[in-house]
């Protein structure tokens, strides 16, 4: 992990995508926080997972739908980041869905802002899971070996 003082005006993120076609992961993103970020400040973990729709050919989500995805994604994080309120710090891109990985400071502040989010166009196909992890052991166990595996490499 870096020393990046996690200014989610300026994201730093790093990008994995998987070179063969499987079953599983396709894409990670992955946002350094940085080695001193205080996840102790944000012990909400949110889990959005959109389910894929409109499907193209080769089974990846079709333009419109990947368009319908990034227009919510911007929407949230103008909503959650203006403030610091939550982070996005992970997406996972899966042959049959996309997963949004958010911290935030509060449960009930965070479920508000979804909604308010939400509102702002049709009904969306996600489903939202949730887990305290006050010492940010999800995003560590993901992050530090995604990050430290890239360093090794020539």
């Amino acid at each position: 992990m870096s020393d990046n003082t996690s200014n989610p005006a300026e994201p730093v993120w790093t990008v994995v995508q998987q070179a063969t076609a499987d079953d599983g992961l396709h894409l990670l993103r992955v946002l350094d926080v940085g080695a001193n970020f205080p996840f102790r400040n944000y012990p909400e973990r949110f889990s959005l997972l959109w389910e894929f729709t409109e499907l193209d050919a080769e089974g990846l989500p079709s333009a419109a739908e990947l368009t319908r995805m990034k227009d919510f994604e911007n929407a949230l994080c103008a909503v959650m980041q203006a403030d610091h309120a939550a982070l996005l710090v992970m997406v996972f891109t899966e042959p049959a869905h996309r997963e949004f990985i958010w911290l935030a400071r509060n449960k009930s502040a965070f479920s508000n802002r979804l909604n308010t989010a939400e509102s702002l166009g049709a009904k969306l196909p996600i489903t939202l899971d949730h887990e305290t992890d006050t010492q940010g052991e999800f995003y560590l166990s993901y992050a530090t070996k995604v990050l430290e595996r890239l360093k090794q490499k020539p």
